[in-house]
């Protein structure tokens, strides 16, 4: 409850609910939070908003530079606060007609802090394109057991004692490699908060460690078509004795509460033929290649590798191959088997490709994966548009603000822009009808990069969509999937879209200066997979270095620590099938578990211990190539040094 409320000439509004006490400076906006055990604070000024959009000359303006500041009381029974209205604003010597309404406030109930942005109006309304809101709390400090906890990716810790910088300022939006999840934490003297964005659709998660000086993590709400108009939401929840495993199982918790915690066992229940995909191999192929000349992978010194094919019956006999020799569970995921190859035509590619052998090599792939009970699954695209697709045109994209439309010709197929999201799932239904029309009836379906891009947004008035939206557009591609009784995956698993997939291309580390390669961001840790291990199924790589795996470790030893399953190479040399079995097998017995905790075991951050629901404990050596299985039942699955 608000048990002080001073009068105008003081500068401080206090909230207090038991231990806890919240204290509001009414000039700087800054909040500070004392707890039985230690206080946090904001820093002064960091709230603010930014005149002016992504491709122009923006400026901050601090919140705090308000001509006038107006407090009321907020109490709804279990919130009670402070709502804060601002503006207008003055910066050198210019008035920004912008008004600001914010909000900071104390579940009396759970004694959790919410922050709130209400919405921004005035003149210069569509010109705010980002607020910050409360602004990081201070952290500095030069102890290693202090540290900040960042979802980036798998996940890593940045000890306060850290000595390289990371700078990720304002970079990605939310449910990108920058955020695969919507929270953070900070742990010192044993304690610490979890702040979840609990609106995180128009969000960034920012993060700026500058060693000896300070690690600023900070929520950035940016806008929605040149708009604030809804309410913007933080939960930040402080506690004793806080560690990153906690902080991981806390928002578990939260999810659970939101009814998007969907397990695989849940899953299994409407789709039975994922359990098939327990304790698989995965196998990455292809049928087509053909580049364009403009993009970027395109050869001038060897021209016949920039058009080439593997016919699907030559994958077959492979596939036939590889399982006599490997004689376990294979799920194989197949790309360029469009008309023009991989990264070509989206979303027109039927037929499939004649240099493959056409819709009868297509069926001779699917009877020979059937015929060895191999599940086969299918690449495919619908953002990219590309410029030769039959349907291409230009009223159909995704437009900027200023009615401009993405261009890109990076990958294979060249030239093309985005595919409005409004019009994906027709576009997938067509195409899959086709399919079935033809006999192709795959076990699963890949939908690129819908799962690792943030959300689009669209201003054409004819398809208008805000990033809210396209993620429901591509949440209904997954289902329509789903609801044809195949496995549904995409590239990465951002949170949002975890309750729909089964699987994902990989959930690795992040790396620096990345995305894939390069030594590791802070502390490697396996916070995805503390919160959602036993929802969705993780393929990861065997070798050192490989993409997403700290350029020093074995990627084997990162998937057996998180029980994900393996690739397996179509043709795999000998000493690579045993540790493959060794981590499939892990992954039937596990792979539907929840990781209950993760240890670092010695101060060098190399050994590590995961442990799973039924007791199962997994030990890896990073600098010895080494690891440990020890089953809930006793049995001692392997220890051994690695060589690959």
């Amino acid at each position: 409850m608000i048990t002080k409320t001073m009068h105008e000439n003081d500068n401080v509004i206090l909230l207090e609910n038991g231990g806890t006490k919240i204290f509001l400076d009414k000039k700087s906006l800054s909040v500070r939070v004392e707890t039985e055990n230690v206080s946090w604070e904001t820093v002064s000024g960091a709230a603010s908003f930014a005149v002016g959009y992504e491709h122009a000359d923006r400026f901050l303006i601090s919140l705090n530079q308000a001509e006038n500041k107006q407090f009321s009381p907020i109490d709804s029974g279990f919130l009670q606060g402070v709502r804060i209205q601002l503006g207008p604003f003055s910066s050198n010597g210019k008035i920004i007609g912008v008004q600001a309404d914010v909000a900071v406030l104390l579940n009396t109930h759970s004694g959790e802090l919410v922050f709130e942005v209400h919405g921004i109006s005035g003149g210069t309304e569509n010109e705010v394109s980002e607020v910050i809101w409360p602004g990081s709390f201070a952290f500095s400090g030069d102890r290693e057991i202090d540290y900040t906890v960042v979802p980036a990716m798998q996940g890593y810790l940045i000890p306060a004692n850290w000595q390289k910088p990371i700078r990720r300022y304002h970079k990605g939006l939310m449910f990108d490699r920058d955020a695969y999840m919507p929270w953070w934490g900070q742990v010192k003297e044993g304690n610490g908060y979890l702040a979840i964005i609990d609106t995180p659709n128009d969000a960034r998660l920012t993060v700026e460690h500058v060693p000896c000086v300070h690690t600023h993590a900070e929520v950035v709400w940016i806008h929605s078509l040149e708009r604030f108009d809804y309410t913007r939401k933080l939960r930040v929840r402080f506690a004793k004795d806080m560690n990153y495993v906690g902080m991981a199982k806390m928002y578990r918790q939260y999810v659970r509460s939101l009814g998007k915690l969907r397990t695989l066992a849940e899953k299994q229940l409407r789709n039975p033929k994922l359990s098939e995909l327990m304790g698989s191999a995965v196998v990455h192929t292809s049928v087509h290649t053909r580049i364009a000349p403009e993009s970027y992978y395109f050869d001038k010194e060897h021209p016949e590798k920039n058009d080439f094919a593997v016919p699907f019956e030559e994958r077959a006999l492979q596939l036939a191959a590889l399982q006599e020799k490997y004689a376990g569970k294979l799920y194989v995921h197949i790309d360029g088997w469009g008309r023009n190859g991989y990264d070509n035509l989206h979303p027109d590619v039927l037929p499939p490709s004649p240099k493959g052998g056409g819709w009868e090599g297509m069926r001779k792939l699917q009877e020979v994966c059937r015929d060895q009970h191999i599940l086969l699954a299918l690449h495919d695209n619908y953002r990219d548009f590309y410029y030769d697709a039959d349907s291409y045109s230009p009223e159909l994209t995704i437009k900027h603000r200023n009615g401009e439309q993405e261009f890109c010709d990076y990958w294979a197929g060249g030239a093309h822009s985005w595919l409005c999201t409004t019009l994906s799932k027709g576009y997938l239904e067509r195409n899959h009808d086709k399919l079935n029309e033809n006999g192709i009836y795959p076990d699963g379906v890949y939908i690129d990069v819908f799962a690792v891009v943030p959300g689009d947004e669209c201003y054409d008035p004819r398809h208008r969509m805000t990033r809210t939206e396209c993620m429901t557009y591509r949440a209904s591609c997954f289902e329509e999937i789903r609801s044809r009784g195949m496995i549904i995956s995409s590239e990465e698993p951002t949170d949002w879209a975890v309750p729909y997939l089964d699987l994902v291309h990989h959930a690795p580390y992040a790396l620096y200066p990345g995305p894939g390669e390069g030594p590791a961001i802070g502390i490697p840790t396996p916070l995805f997979s503390l919160v959602y291990h036993d929802a969705i199924v993780v393929p990861w790589s065997l070798d050192r270095g490989a993409w997403g795996i700290p350029e020093t470790d074995l990627g084997l030893l990162h998937g057996l620590l998180n029980a994900g399953v393996p690739y397996l190479p179509i043709q795999p040399s000998d000493n690579e099938i045993p540790i493959v079995k060794t981590m499939a097998r892990l992954h039937q017995l596990i792979g539907s578990l929840e990781m209950t905790n993760h240890e670092f075991m010695d101060g060098s951050w190399r050994k590590q211990r995961t442990t799973f629901a039924d007791g199962t404990i997994v030990e890896v050596d990073l600098d010895g190539d080494r690891y440990t299985i020890q089953m809930a039942d006793g049995e001692l699955i392997s220890e051994a040094a690695v060589h690959l």
